[in-house]
């Protein structure tokens, strides 16, 4: 059966995240296979690049899925025909036939973040942004992202280590950017862990703020202990922003 990979944006303020859950149907995965399944008349199965929890953005992700009756129309029938069925705060940018293994998960080969900051009210950062007054040692949150940069054992930024048979993540760049009162913190790796880049925010925040020192981050680090690290920053700050594969396993 041909495979198809789906490129699509959605702002998750309202949202419980992107994966299906027991007690919530206001999830990415569930609307979308509902609108899926309905309009092909078939059960589909979609897998997503990653889990994003609740409140989290992303301007770029990517799902897989099986169908047998997609090619009886061109893909701008059903680009028009989902996104007029799907709310607001989702839309379905592309449809990719892509090779028959080729798996939106465990094909990335990077994955990039942003989380965006603002120090002075901005009603219209309201959930797209977190609201952060305090002022920040910006020098010391740099000479942070170096440390980090040199390090790839991230267990102590996980929410929960013990999922994973290893939690070394390889970071190819970051960046912390001040705009006036704005700030964008970007980083790439090859992977993350879950809650990694929150509780990663949270630990640079209070870097700045002189609760934590440098040599306080690298204590955290080698810890490998979650409860060592800073808070999780807020959801409505972060955004997935970039997801990047090897081009041999897209078929046009």
């Amino acid at each position: 059966m041909p495979r198809y990979f789906l490129e699509l944006a959605y702002c998750g303020t309202n949202l419980n995240g992107w994966q299906i859950q027991a007690n919530t149907p206001n999830t990415v995965q569930q609307i979308l296979t509902e609108v899926l399944s309905t309009t092909l008349r078939e059960n589909i199965e979609l897998i997503g690049c990653g889990r994003t929890d609740a409140g989290v953005h992303a301007k770029q992700y990517f799902a897989h899925f099986d169908s047998s009756n997609l090619a009886s129309h061109p893909f701008d029938f059903w680009l028009h025909k989902w996104n007029s069925m799907l709310p607001e705060s989702i839309a379905i940018h592309q449809i990719l036939p892509v090779k028959d293994a080729a798996h939106a998960r465990y094909d990335a080969v990077s994955r990039t973040y942003e989380y965006f900051i603002h120090q002075r009210k901005d009603p219209f950062l309201y959930q797209k942004s977190w609201y952060y007054p305090t002022p920040l040692n910006h020098e010391k949150i740099m000479n942070a992202l170096e440390i980090i940069k040199n390090h790839n054992d991230f267990a102590c930024f996980a929410k929960d280590a013990s999922e994973y048979k290893n939690t070394i993540c390889i970071i190819t760049h970051t960046e912390w950017k001040i705009k006036n009162y704005q700030i964008t913190f970007t980083i790439s790796a090859n992977r993350f862990l879950r809650n990694m880049v929150r509780s990663l925010v949270g630990t640079l925040i209070w870097i700045g703020t002189g609760k934590f020192s440098l040599e306080d981050l690298k204590n955290i680090l080698h810890s490998r202990d979650r409860k060592k690290a800073g808070f999780s920053a807020p959801a409505d700050g972060l955004y997935l922003s970039q997801i990047i594969y090897p081009k041999d396993i897209f078929l046009l």
